[in-house]
Protein backbone atom coordinates (compact mmCIF):
# COMPACT_ATOMS: atom_id res chain seq x y z
CA UNK A 1 0.00 0.00 0.00
CA UNK A 2 2.85 2.33 0.96
CA UNK A 3 4.64 1.44 -2.28
CA UNK A 4 1.57 2.37 -4.35
CA UNK A 5 1.28 5.66 -2.47
CA UNK A 6 4.95 6.51 -3.07
CA UNK A 7 4.64 5.67 -6.77
CA UNK A 8 1.55 7.84 -7.02
CA UNK A 9 3.40 10.75 -5.42
CA UNK A 10 6.36 10.23 -7.76
CA UNK A 11 4.08 10.20 -10.83
CA UNK A 12 2.35 13.36 -9.64
CA UNK A 13 5.71 15.03 -9.06
CA UNK A 14 6.93 14.03 -12.55
CA UNK A 15 3.70 15.36 -14.07
CA UNK A 16 3.99 18.70 -12.25
CA UNK A 17 7.67 19.07 -13.25
CA UNK A 18 6.73 18.19 -16.85
CA UNK A 19 4.02 20.86 -16.89
CA UNK A 20 6.39 23.46 -15.46
CA UNK A 21 9.08 22.62 -18.03
CA UNK A 22 6.50 22.70 -20.86
CA UNK A 23 5.29 26.11 -19.67
CA UNK A 24 8.83 27.48 -19.51
CA UNK A 25 9.62 26.10 -22.98
CA UNK A 26 6.39 27.52 -24.39
CA UNK A 27 7.06 30.94 -22.89
CA UNK A 28 10.62 30.88 -24.19
CA UNK A 29 9.32 29.94 -27.67
CA UNK A 30 6.86 32.85 -27.64
CA UNK A 31 9.50 35.28 -26.40
CA UNK A 32 11.94 34.28 -29.14
CA UNK A 33 9.69 33.58 -32.12
CA UNK A 34 10.19 36.03 -34.98
CA UNK A 35 8.66 36.18 -38.43
CA UNK A 36 10.53 33.96 -40.85
CA UNK A 37 8.58 34.85 -44.00
CA UNK A 38 6.06 37.29 -45.39
CA UNK A 39 3.01 36.09 -47.32
CA UNK A 40 1.24 38.71 -49.45
CA UNK A 41 -2.12 38.25 -51.13
CA UNK A 42 -3.64 40.98 -53.35
CA UNK A 43 -7.25 40.87 -54.55
CA UNK A 44 -7.34 43.04 -57.66
CA UNK A 45 -10.68 42.50 -59.52
CA UNK A 46 -9.82 45.04 -62.23
CA UNK A 47 -6.27 43.65 -62.77
CA UNK A 48 -4.92 47.22 -62.79
CA UNK A 49 -1.94 46.51 -60.56
CA UNK A 50 -2.25 49.75 -58.57
CA UNK A 51 -1.21 47.94 -55.38
CA UNK A 52 1.96 45.89 -55.79
CA UNK A 53 3.76 43.28 -53.70
CA UNK A 54 6.89 45.44 -53.75
CA UNK A 55 5.01 48.38 -52.23
CA UNK A 56 3.52 46.17 -49.51
CA UNK A 57 6.92 44.63 -48.73
CA UNK A 58 8.42 48.11 -48.38
CA UNK A 59 5.57 49.18 -46.07
CA UNK A 60 6.02 46.13 -43.84
CA UNK A 61 9.82 46.61 -43.74
CA UNK A 62 9.40 50.27 -42.81
CA UNK A 63 6.94 49.33 -40.08
CA UNK A 64 9.40 46.81 -38.55
CA UNK A 65 12.22 49.35 -38.65
CA UNK A 66 10.14 51.56 -36.37
CA UNK A 67 9.48 48.75 -33.86
CA UNK A 68 11.76 48.31 -30.86
CA UNK A 69 10.74 44.67 -30.44
CA UNK A 70 10.76 42.27 -33.40
CA UNK A 71 9.25 39.34 -31.47
CA UNK A 72 6.28 38.04 -33.45
CA UNK A 73 3.61 38.03 -30.75
CA UNK A 74 4.64 41.47 -29.51
CA UNK A 75 3.91 43.05 -32.89
CA UNK A 76 0.73 45.14 -33.02
CA UNK A 77 -0.95 43.57 -36.07
CA UNK A 78 -3.75 46.14 -35.96
CA UNK A 79 -1.23 48.98 -36.16
CA UNK A 80 0.49 47.34 -39.12
CA UNK A 81 -2.92 46.77 -40.74
CA UNK A 82 -3.65 50.48 -40.33
CA UNK A 83 -0.33 51.34 -41.99
CA UNK A 84 -1.15 49.09 -44.95
CA UNK A 85 -4.68 50.53 -45.31
CA UNK A 86 -3.14 54.02 -45.39
CA UNK A 87 -1.58 53.21 -48.78
CA UNK A 88 -3.43 55.20 -51.47
CA UNK A 89 -4.75 52.31 -53.54
CA UNK A 90 -5.51 49.81 -50.76
CA UNK A 91 -9.25 49.50 -50.17
CA UNK A 92 -9.15 46.95 -47.32
CA UNK A 93 -6.41 45.09 -45.47
CA UNK A 94 -6.05 42.21 -43.06
CA UNK A 95 -2.83 41.36 -41.23
CA UNK A 96 -2.28 38.31 -39.03
CA UNK A 97 0.45 35.94 -37.84
CA UNK A 98 0.39 32.24 -38.71
CA UNK A 99 1.76 29.70 -36.26
CA UNK A 100 4.31 28.67 -38.92
CA UNK A 101 6.08 31.98 -38.15
CA UNK A 102 4.81 33.72 -41.27
CA UNK A 103 3.22 37.17 -41.40
CA UNK A 104 0.19 37.22 -43.70
CA UNK A 105 -0.88 40.47 -45.39
CA UNK A 106 -4.10 40.31 -47.40
CA UNK A 107 -5.35 43.38 -49.27
CA UNK A 108 -8.07 44.41 -51.69
CA UNK A 109 -7.02 46.99 -54.26
CA UNK A 110 -9.07 50.00 -55.36
CA UNK A 111 -10.24 50.41 -58.96
CA UNK A 112 -9.52 53.49 -61.06
CA UNK A 113 -12.27 54.54 -63.51
CA UNK A 114 -10.72 57.65 -65.06
CA UNK A 115 -7.44 59.47 -65.64
CA UNK A 116 -7.58 63.21 -64.97
CA UNK A 117 -5.22 66.01 -65.93
CA UNK A 118 -5.10 68.94 -63.49
CA UNK A 119 -2.26 71.44 -63.57
CA UNK A 120 1.10 69.71 -63.62
CA UNK A 121 -0.15 66.52 -62.00
CA UNK A 122 -2.13 63.52 -63.21
CA UNK A 123 -4.71 61.75 -61.08
CA UNK A 124 -6.70 58.56 -61.06
CA UNK A 125 -10.33 58.81 -59.98
CA UNK A 126 -11.55 55.65 -58.24
CA UNK A 127 -14.95 53.98 -58.40
CA UNK A 128 -15.72 55.69 -55.05
CA UNK A 129 -14.88 59.13 -56.52
CA UNK A 130 -11.57 59.42 -54.68
CA UNK A 131 -8.97 61.62 -56.36
CA UNK A 132 -5.54 60.00 -56.02
CA UNK A 133 -2.21 60.86 -57.61
CA UNK A 134 -1.28 58.68 -60.54
CA UNK A 135 1.55 56.31 -59.52
CA UNK A 136 4.74 57.18 -61.36
CA UNK A 137 4.94 55.36 -64.69
CA UNK A 138 1.54 53.70 -64.25
CA UNK A 139 -0.70 54.24 -67.28
CA UNK A 140 -4.12 52.66 -67.77
CA UNK A 141 -6.51 52.69 -70.70
CA UNK A 142 -9.21 54.80 -69.05
CA UNK A 143 -11.50 57.70 -69.97
CA UNK A 144 -9.61 60.99 -69.76
CA UNK A 145 -10.99 63.97 -67.84
CA UNK A 146 -9.70 67.44 -68.74
CA UNK A 147 -10.49 71.05 -67.83
CA UNK A 148 -10.53 70.50 -64.06
CA UNK A 149 -8.47 72.68 -61.71
CA UNK A 150 -8.70 71.11 -58.24
CA UNK A 151 -9.59 67.89 -56.44
CA UNK A 152 -13.21 68.89 -55.72
CA UNK A 153 -13.80 69.55 -59.43
CA UNK A 154 -12.13 66.24 -60.24
CA UNK A 155 -14.41 64.37 -57.84
CA UNK A 156 -17.45 66.11 -59.34
CA UNK A 157 -16.28 65.23 -62.84
CA UNK A 158 -15.92 61.61 -61.70
CA UNK A 159 -19.56 61.61 -60.60
CA UNK A 160 -20.58 63.10 -63.97
CA UNK A 161 -18.66 60.32 -65.68
CA UNK A 162 -20.58 57.73 -63.65
CA UNK A 163 -23.88 59.28 -64.76
CA UNK A 164 -22.72 59.22 -68.38
CA UNK A 165 -21.66 55.58 -68.03
CA UNK A 166 -25.37 54.74 -67.76
CA UNK A 167 -25.79 56.13 -71.29
CA UNK A 168 -22.42 55.24 -72.81
CA UNK A 169 -20.56 52.46 -71.00
CA UNK A 170 -17.52 53.93 -69.21
CA UNK A 171 -15.16 51.68 -71.16
CA UNK A 172 -16.52 53.31 -74.32
CA UNK A 173 -15.92 56.89 -73.18
CA UNK A 174 -12.75 58.42 -74.58
CA UNK A 175 -12.84 61.85 -72.95
CA UNK A 176 -14.86 64.10 -70.67
CA UNK A 177 -13.97 67.81 -70.86
CA UNK A 178 -15.30 70.27 -68.26
CA UNK A 179 -15.33 73.96 -69.20
CA UNK A 180 -17.29 77.01 -67.91
CA UNK A 181 -20.54 75.31 -66.94
CA UNK A 182 -20.53 72.77 -69.78
CA UNK A 183 -19.26 69.26 -70.30
CA UNK A 184 -18.21 67.58 -73.51
CA UNK A 185 -18.39 63.82 -73.87
CA UNK A 186 -16.41 62.00 -76.58
CA UNK A 187 -17.46 58.34 -77.07
CA UNK A 188 -14.76 56.05 -78.45
CA UNK A 189 -17.10 54.25 -80.81
CA UNK A 190 -18.43 57.29 -82.64
CA UNK A 191 -15.75 59.97 -82.24
CA UNK A 192 -18.27 62.77 -81.96
CA UNK A 193 -18.64 65.39 -79.24
CA UNK A 194 -21.81 65.53 -77.13
CA UNK A 195 -22.16 68.86 -75.32
CA UNK A 196 -24.33 69.41 -72.20
CA UNK A 197 -24.72 71.67 -69.17
CA UNK A 198 -22.77 70.60 -66.08
CA UNK A 199 -25.41 71.79 -63.57
CA UNK A 200 -28.76 70.30 -62.54
CA UNK A 201 -29.82 70.16 -66.19
CA UNK A 202 -27.28 67.43 -66.93
CA UNK A 203 -29.54 64.52 -65.93
CA UNK A 204 -32.32 65.61 -68.30
CA UNK A 205 -29.87 66.25 -71.12
CA UNK A 206 -28.33 62.82 -70.68
CA UNK A 207 -31.81 61.32 -71.01
CA UNK A 208 -32.14 63.17 -74.31
CA UNK A 209 -28.80 61.72 -75.40
CA UNK A 210 -29.96 58.20 -74.49
CA UNK A 211 -33.14 58.69 -76.52
CA UNK A 212 -31.14 60.05 -79.46
CA UNK A 213 -28.78 57.06 -79.42
CA UNK A 214 -31.71 54.65 -79.22
CA UNK A 215 -33.36 56.25 -82.27
CA UNK A 216 -30.31 56.05 -84.55
CA UNK A 217 -28.16 53.25 -85.96
CA UNK A 218 -24.42 52.97 -85.39
CA UNK A 219 -23.79 53.96 -89.01
CA UNK A 220 -25.84 57.13 -88.55
CA UNK A 221 -24.11 58.00 -85.29
CA UNK A 222 -20.68 57.61 -86.91
CA UNK A 223 -21.61 60.35 -89.37
CA UNK A 224 -22.33 62.84 -86.58
CA UNK A 225 -19.61 65.35 -85.67
CA UNK A 226 -21.33 67.24 -82.84
CA UNK A 227 -24.37 66.74 -80.64
CA UNK A 228 -25.61 69.74 -78.63
CA UNK A 229 -28.02 68.85 -75.83
CA UNK A 230 -28.32 72.32 -74.30
CA UNK A 231 -31.42 73.33 -76.24
CA UNK A 232 -34.80 72.80 -74.62
CA UNK A 233 -36.76 69.81 -75.95
CA UNK A 234 -34.42 69.24 -78.89
CA UNK A 235 -31.07 67.81 -79.93
CA UNK A 236 -29.00 69.87 -82.37
CA UNK A 237 -26.48 67.92 -84.43
CA UNK A 238 -23.77 68.68 -86.97
CA UNK A 239 -22.80 66.09 -89.58
CA UNK A 240 -19.30 65.44 -90.85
Amino acid sequence: MKKRKVLGMLLLLVLVIGLILAGVASEEYVQNTAFSKLEISIEDPSKQGLTTEKLLEETVAEFFEQQSDSVALNIDAFLLETSVEALPYVKEAQVYWNMDSSLVVEVMSKTAVALAYAGEDNYFITSNHEVLKQPKGKWLDLPVITGTADSSMLAEAGMMLQKMANIVHENSIAQLAVDSGTVELVPRAYQHVAKAHSDERLDGELKKLAAYYAAHTEEELKEIKRIDLRYKNQVVTTSR
